[in-house]
């Protein structure tokens, strides 16, 4: 939806932006104001990759699960990064086995993305993982697991998340996905957009399961203790905000692949096999 608004613009700089809308063929200075906005936004969008804990419970055999190929000699690190383009910044935090498969893979820069690897020293949990980078990242982040595909719109997430916070203080807005299934994954509860309950391992045969990808405001770095302490996102702090009434949930529409096993790579490549373009 479209909303009329005026604005004050100096005179020389407007001068500017309209030979750039002619020569760039814009259609009006709205267009264009609206084009610069929307790439402002994602130039400065930022992303945290969770690769945390001990580098083996991420490996399938000898092969780390994000980089076994997927389609056309592509992994999941790919597909991953492939989604992510346009943020300004990504945090990828793991410790130096992962980061260095990582670099090896990505390097530093990715479709004009910067990247910075954060090593994790110790494991104790991927809320002090996702602690590495609390003096680094802005005012709202995208936060997403290393070893699972995504087809969703990251932005729309992210525009979600803001709507969310801005209406009812929400600090975490976490995508959702309603799954038939007997397996145990963590469930969800929702009444409206509020996340009601979150429980680890549960089964059920249809439910709404965390998809873990997630925004996050910078107050969730307030429910991470400080120094060595055991803590994880899903048992120790959500389960706090969720009684706060600060949490929301993300729908989605799109299949979620989690990687645990070969038959969850084969699942994958005959997904993508298959998929109309």
């Amino acid at each position: 939806m479209k909303q009329r608004i005026s604005l004050t613009i100096d005179k020389e700089l407007l001068k500017q932006a309209d030979k750039y809308i002619d020569n760039l063929n814009f259609d009006s200075r709205s267009s264009f104001i609206e084009h610069c906005i929307s790439t402002y936004l994602q130039n400065s969008s930022t992303a945290v990759i969770l690769a945390g804990g001990d580098p083996k419970k991420l490996k399938l055999g000898k092969r780390f699960k994000f980089l076994i190929p997927i389609k056309d000699n592509e992994t999941i690190l790919n597909f991953l990064f492939d989604r992510l383009s346009g943020f300004g910044k990504i945090f990828l935090v793991g410790q130096k086995e992962v980061i260095n498969a990582c670099f090896e893979k990505i390097s530093d820069k990715y479709n004009n993305t910067e990247i910075e690897y954060i090593e994790e020293r110790k494991e104790l949990g991927n809320a002090k993982t996702l602690e590495l980078v609390k003096d680094k990242v802005t005012q709202n982040f995208l936060i997403l697991p290393i070893d699972q595909y995504y087809e969703f719109d990251f932005f729309d997430l992210i525009r979600k998340h803001t709507l969310n916070h801005a209406i009812s203080k929400t600090i975490v807005t976490l995508a959702v996905a309603p799954v038939a299934t007997t397996e145990k994954f963590g469930t969800v509860s929702m009444i409206g957009n509020t996340i009601v309950k979150h429980e680890e391992g549960k089964k059920g045969d249809k439910t709404l399961i965390s998809a873990f990808a997630a925004v996050c405001n910078k107050r969730i770095f307030d429910y991470i203790p400080k120094g060595d302490v055991r803590w994880v996102l899903q048992r120790d702090v959500y389960p706090r905000l969720i009684n706060l009434g600060y949490m929301s949930g993300y729908l989605l529409d799109n299949p979620i692949f989690n990687i645990n096993s070969e038959q969850d790579i084969q699942k994958l490549r005959n997904y993508l096999k298959n998929k109309k373009i």
